[in-house]
């Protein structure tokens, strides 16, 4: 009740912070799999692309994209916030206009990049360090408030792309998306990254002075800290599941013999668990600490995988995105904070892009294995057992992270 009543006036007092972190979620979404795995259809069928083909091509380019974040990702740490954001956001709009004009399968490989970089890269990654660095009482709330960015991308762009594409080519629909972005997100940028002095995490000196004892971490001694090896499972694991089973969507779908449209609308269900889940895990975060949560974030997503492949009947499918949302919202929370919590907030921009290439790379290999899966004949149920034993084993592992010195 404590932190119920403390997280009201926090959201009103810090409601501009929140809200450009909100807006750099929800305008990552043309750089997630969730809004390019509805056009893969047509993107397939134009370019004569195999589910193993149009897989290895997505693949290459988000760990193209892995490789650049790893260099980019500290510029965060190094760069003044306000200025930073307006060129990553900038770069964002064009190429999410740019994308709509690719012909050829070497220019859809470097579309890819683009958008997969400045979107599920950049953008999500400046959104969450934002916010776990200028809160630390708040921490987990913050990011889950700021989280909700994703969930409301998930809630509009699937169904309003599906209905845009009975009226227009799909190559009309990404720069109809990177002009909304330029008037929805550019002109109010500046306003809400102001601080204010409840942001009590604004510095890592505010926090150093509060603790002597604290250590911030360099990502050089993060990677020789066995915990963060034993913790990049969970990380990954959601990211390769999920993004392989949603680039795949309308090849699986259609194998199910369900409606696409019926499931291209059952996003808002998994839209609005994924709020739920996010908001909850940020309350639960910051009453119990991220590191006795991370080994159970897992557990949802594994209900919502099974139920997908041994569910007959298409009105699971909101059962299905039930589970899935609330293990996606879950994750941001719980994984955002972890790494702060361990590693402290000095370096936490070069810290998170490791964690965030780690995911990244995760998304990289899901849409290629599942897609080869797909051409090799192996059944649904065989790929999510896989899936599922995958998850079990990350827990597991993250379990067993916190006993290692």
């Amino acid at each position: 009740m404590l932190r119920l009543q403390g997280t009201l006036p926090f959201v009103r007092q810090e409601w501009r912070f929140l809200l450009f972190g909100m807006l750099l979620a929800f305008w990552s979404g043309p750089g997630q799999t969730y809004v390019i795995s509805v056009i893969g259809g047509d993107i397939r069928s134009d370019f004569n692309l195999s589910n193993g083909e149009f897989g290895t091509i997505y693949t290459v380019a988000t760990l193209v994209c892995a490789a650049i974040l790893w260099k980019a990702g500290p510029l965060v740490d190094r760069l003044p916030l306000k200025s930073f954001v307006v060129k990553v956001s900038l770069l964002m709009v064009a190429a999410t206009m740019a994308f709509g004009f690719v012909q050829w399968p070497i220019t859809l490989f470097f579309g890819i990049i683009a958008i997969r970089f400045m979107g599920q890269g950049m953008m999500t990654h400046i959104a969450l360090t934002s916010m776990a660095r200028r809160y630390e009482a708040e921490r987990g709330r913050a990011v889950a408030v700021a989280g909700l960015g994703f969930p409301l991308g998930q809630a509009l762009f699937p169904p309003l792309i599906v209905l845009a594409l009975g009226f227009v080519d799909w190559r009309l629909v990404w720069p109809a998306m990177g002009i909304l972005a330029a008037f929805t997100l550019l002109p109010v940028e500046p306003f809400l990254i102001r601080h204010t002095s409840h942001q009590d995490g604004a510095g890592a000196t505010v926090l150093q002075a509060a603790d002597e004892d604290a250590k911030h971490w360099t990502r050089a001694e993060m990677l020789r800290d066995k915990k963060f090896y034993f913790l990049v499972p969970t990380a990954m694991a959601p990211a390769a599941i999920v993004t392989g089973l949603f680039f795949h969507q309308v090849y699986l779908v259609e194998m199910k013999g369900w409606s696409f449209e019926f499931w291209s609308f059952s996003f808002i269900v998994f839209a609005f668990a994924s709020l739920f889940g996010g908001v909850i895990s940020g309350f639960l975060v910051d009453m119990y600490r991220a590191r006795r949560l991370v080994p159970y974030v897992l557990l949802p997503m594994s209900l919502g995988i099974l139920l997908f492949a041994y569910a007959h009947t298409q009105t699971y499918a909101l059962l299905v995105m039930f589970f899935l949302g609330i293990g996606s919202g879950g994750t941001n929370p719980v994984l955002s904070s972890l790494w702060p919590e361990i590693y402290g907030t000095r370096h936490l921009g070069a810290i998170r892009s490791v964690a965030t290439v780690v995911m990244v790379f995760g998304s990289a290999l899901g849409p290629v294995f599942m897609g080869w899966a797909l051409d090799a004949s192996i059944s649904l149920e065989a790929i999510i057992i896989a899936s599922v034993i995958i998850t079990f084993i990350s827990a597991f592992l993250a379990k067993l992270a916190f006993f290692i010195k």
